[in-house]
């Protein structure tokens, strides 16, 4: 396939129409229960998706890549987060991540909990039943992580393609593997609703729509 600015649009709009099919069952349907743990996944796997929505408005009706791209790493670690907290984070922890905004807090927040890289260590070390979307959140970490980073600290990466151009091939990935990111979001906030009805939604969702992920 010869990949142009039309097939990028409709790329665009397929996903949009994806992100609804995932998220309106979702957020229709309450969590299993209210603990601080759910109540993190939930709001960080929703945070995530909102990056993604972000990511392609930027680059449908502002042209602005740049930040497209730099929203992308925002929308993994987002994930990352989301995962641990699920599966790893202790009461204290999750407390400084869904407790009351407070200065101290967001102190404490910002040094005391693990890096990405710690989380997702812990991640791989704890027994979950989420372990094959854990060895993929490693694996885009190991090979994207860098080139990420250089666009949300203005890298060489950001000003080469800020002076360059993006092409249309490397923009068609990047939303795609935004998508395979947005597909881990739903299945992990479908879970946490404990409605086996969402979640074969969020199965089925996804097998209808495979022109819109990353292989």
């Amino acid at each position: 396939m010869v990949i142009n600015e039309h097939v990028i649009s409709g790329l665009l709009k397929s996903s949009h129409y994806l992100e609804g099919q995932f998220i309106f069952p979702i957020t229709s349907t309450p969590l299993y229960d209210d603990s601080p743990k759910f109540k993190a996944a939930d709001s960080l796997g929703l945070i995530s998706i909102e990056h993604a929505a972000s990511l392609r408005f930027l680059i449908a009706h502002a042209k602005c890549n740049t930040s497209a791209f730099a929203l992308f790493r925002l929308q993994y670690e987002a994930l990352v987060k989301a995962y641990w907290s699920l599966y790893v984070a202790n009461g204290e922890q999750l407390d400084l991540i869904v407790g009351e905004l407070s200065n101290e807090r967001a102190e404490r927040n910002n040094k005391e909990l693990p890096s990405i890289s710690k989380m997702l260590i812990e991640l791989k070390n704890t027994n979950s039943p989420a372990q094959q979307a854990v060895e993929m959140l490693i694996q885009f970490k190991d090979i994207s992580w860098k080139a990420l980073n250089s666009f949300v600290h203005s890298g060489v990466h950001a000003v080469y393609r800020s002076t360059h151009g993006y092409p249309d091939e490397l923009v068609f990935t990047i939303i795609r593997q935004s998508n395979n990111l947005m597909h881990l979001a739903a299945y992990m906030l479908a879970v946490i609703t404990g409605d086996q009805r969402v979640i074969e939604n969020v199965k089925q969702t996804a097998r209808n729509f495979k022109d819109c992920f990353q292989e």
